[in-house]
């Protein structure tokens, strides 16, 4: 019996209408960002970073982070009932943002950005009262790194490694045709040291090992980047990367088209914007036939 209900987890179908609606049995109100999903399962998660309790009767809600707990993965069958649900234990840490998570014989795979610093000092360098704030939005600060976790669903055990760790990334996008799907690859932005911007673009080939990477230049800022297939597409990667950019030096904005297989070539189509924007975060891409 779910004494207090912190978490319901739904599934809507092509019709738009609700087909499951599922309690999730969480401790306590959590700051859960994201959450992944299989072909037959949905992920949750209960990280070890929540708000300090003894603060909500001043009105404040102020995280702090538990390196002593564990980081709890609840994994459900899409159409599950709550006594369905299955959890695993791993290292501690918090998630921002996931990237993609599938299914390998026995195993549940989910890739995502690990941070290694969750709740990091506050910036000494950024205005007075932000302080905090600016050191939880600053990758190089809360160093999320691209990390995978492997969930048996018969012995219950997990096992996890960092992919890539050569320098902090985040707000990953994949080919979403492969979604829910063994995929090989991802591509990541990377943080301009103390700031919410994002300055270049990483490509990791989970197979190889291998990163590609593209800046955007000196004060040019860009946002997320998704992927758009080409038309009678031959592989995973052969497609399109798109993404806003903020050129600062130029006091203009732009949007700029990158071939996925070769990004560190840059942009093979840049289309000026008509006035400047706010460097944005958050974006995805529907062909005219997905709207329609």
């Amino acid at each position: 019996m779910i004494e207090q209900l912190y978490l319901q987890y739904g599934l809507v179908g092509p019709d738009n209408q609700l087909q499951n609606l599922v309690p999730i049995d969480l401790p306590g109100p959590r700051l859960s960002h994201d959450m992944a999903f299989t072909e037959h399962y949905a992920i949750f998660n209960d990280y070890p970073l929540f708000w300090k309790e003894e603060l909500f009767e001043r009105k404040l809600r102020i995280p702090a982070f538990h390196p002593d707990m564990p980081t709890r993965f609840g994994i459900l069958p899409r159409m599950g009932q709550p006594d369905e649900i299955k959890w695993f234990e791993a290292k501690p840490t918090y998630v921002l943002h996931w990237a993609n998570a599938y299914e390998e014989g026995d195993e549940v795979v989910l890739d995502g950005y690990f941070q290694n610093d969750p709740v990091p000092p506050p910036l000494t360098d950024f205005p007075s009262g932000y302080e905090s704030m600016g050191a939880s939005l600053d990758l190089h600060s809360f160093k999320p790194e691209l990390h995978r976790w492997r969930f048996n669903l018969k012995t219950g055990e997990t096992s996890e490694e960092t992919l890539f760790d050569d320098y902090p990334v985040e707000f990953g996008m994949f080919n979403q045709q492969y979604a829910g799907r063994p995929y090989r690859y991802v591509y990541s932005v990377t943080g301009e040291p103390v700031w919410f911007l994002f300055n270049g673009l990483t490509k990791h080939d989970l197979e190889t090992g291998e990163a590609e990477h593209i800046s955007f230049g000196e004060q040019r800022f860009g946002s997320e980047a998704p992927f758009i297939p080409r038309a009678n597409a031959q592989s995973e990667d052969d497609g399109y990367l798109i993404s806003f950019i903020t050129d600062m030096a130029q006091d203009r904005s732009e949007c700029i088209i990158i071939d996925a297989k070769n990004i560190a070539a840059g942009p093979i189509c840049t289309i000026i914007l008509p006035h400047r924007i706010s460097s944005g975060t958050h974006a995805c891409w529907a062909s005219a036939e997905q709207l329609g």
